[in-house]
């Protein structure tokens, strides 16, 4: 018998040490890694919580990412008013993923990598001089955490100074899983139409970004739906992510001062300090999720046709089969192969990008403040409740 919930499992995080999936995933993960729940409104959804599951789930090509139901994760909002953007290639299956997938290459090749990076070390020392001038007590999240990767991925895009103040002002009204359906509608469209009129623009005079990119070398073969829809795609997916990341990792740091005073003062372990905040913080909590095209057996548990199946990241980095000691922070932790881009041909397109942000910020940040630390009571920080992306809501800082 299934399990009954009303908020699903493989997004609830503990609020107490808001680092750790919750007490009842990492329980399922001991006691049933392949579980079935039943949601507040009926459906059954199976949850993946150990890691060579989670693995062996995100690359199973009998279990589709174009037949999730976009709306299981968000209550209230009905079936029938969200449609899959038509660039939105996360939501697709091979052959259509794979050549839209395609046509993104080379907006992150490492030569475009190399070519942004100085780029984004003088946004991140821009947002770090608005840090210093607002004085003690700014919160981190706005002044830092928030605006450095929305203007890197905005970079990454092509956009300019204005419509990157247009995009923000967008992003700024939303209230997350807790919208209305009238109100995920209102801001997806919203943002659908920004970004039609950017690929507008830019097919009459097409820039250096990845949208530039995308109409040059892809024009003919690609609407301006297609273009649009992948667009925002990496923006909702790039900075959302990172912000939460960002925020997390540097109270993640305070709370650990001997792995913050590691990571200041020896640049040599940055690589695996990122691959370690990654894995620890986990702020995806879960992908989408997969529905099986056909009956499949899972350690020993048959999911038959046409149910729904989530991997749960964040317990499959706290998976000790996969991660020796796995609640520690330890950012020299070897071979750190996490599941936090997902993995498989839907493995994240932007992680080299996003690894890129947290090694600018977070170099630039314990370079300019080597003191930093919290400004409030460390009980006084709030998270967000049942979120797609975990992350702290403000983080008002000194230094």
């Amino acid at each position: 018998m299934p399990l009954e919930m009303e908020t699903p499992l493989p997004y609830q995080r503990d609020q107490r040490c808001p680092y750790d999936p919750s007490p009842a995933l990492s329980r399922a993960q001991r006691e049933e890694p392949v579980a079935k729940y039943r949601m507040a409104d009926g459906r059954d959804i199976w949850v993946v919580t150990r890691y060579d599951d989670v693995r062996e789930v995100l690359t199973d090509d009998r279990l589709s990412s174009a037949l999730t139901p976009l709306t299981l994760m968000v209550p209230g909002v009905d079936d029938t008013g969200l449609e899959i953007s038509p660039g939105s290639f996360v939501n697709m299956d091979p052959p259509h993923h794979t050549r839209l997938r395609r046509t993104i290459a080379g907006g992150f090749t490492a030569r475009r990598m190399r070519e942004l990076t100085p780029r984004l070390e003088q946004i991140a020392e821009n947002c770090l001089d608005d840090l210093e001038r607002k004085g003690h007590g700014t919160d981190f999240m706005t002044a830092f955490a928030n605006p450095f990767p929305l203007l890197a991925i905005c970079e990454l895009l092509g956009l300019t100074d204005e419509q990157r103040a247009a995009y923000l002002a967008i992003t700024e009204r939303s209230p997350g899983l807790a919208a209305t359906e009238e109100e995920a509608l209102e801001l997806i469209g919203a943002a659908n139409q920004f970004m039609f009129d950017v690929v507008a623009e830019q097919r009459a005079h097409p820039g250096d970004g990845m949208i530039g990119i995308l109409v040059r070398d892809h024009g003919d073969d690609l609407s301006d739906a297609e273009i649009a829809g992948m667009a925002n795609m990496h923006l909702t997916a790039g900075f959302d992510t990172v912000a939460g990341t960002l925020g997390l990792g540097l109270l993640a740091l305070l709370d650990h001062p001997d792995q913050f005073r590691l990571l200041r003062d020896d640049p040599a372990v940055l690589d695996t300090a990122v691959e370690e905040l990654m894995r620890y913080l986990s702020v995806i909590s879960a992908t989408g999720g997969r529905t099986a095209t056909e009956d499949i057996e899972l350690r020993g548990v048959t999911i038959k046709k046409g149910e729904y199946v989530v991997p749960a990241l964040a317990a499959a980095n706290r998976d000790p089969d996969r991660f020796p000691d796995p609640d520690r922070l330890d950012l020299t932790r070897p071979q750190n192969q996490q599941v936090g881009f997902g993995h498989g041909v839907h493995r994240c397109p932007g992680a080299a990008m996003t690894l890129i942000e947290m090694k600018v910020g977070l170099t630039a940040l314990l370079r300019r403040f080597p003191g930093i630390r919290l400004a409030v009571p460390r009980e006084e920080i709030a998270f967000r409740g049942y979120n797609m992306v975990h992350s702290a809501l403000a983080i008002p800082v000194a230094w």
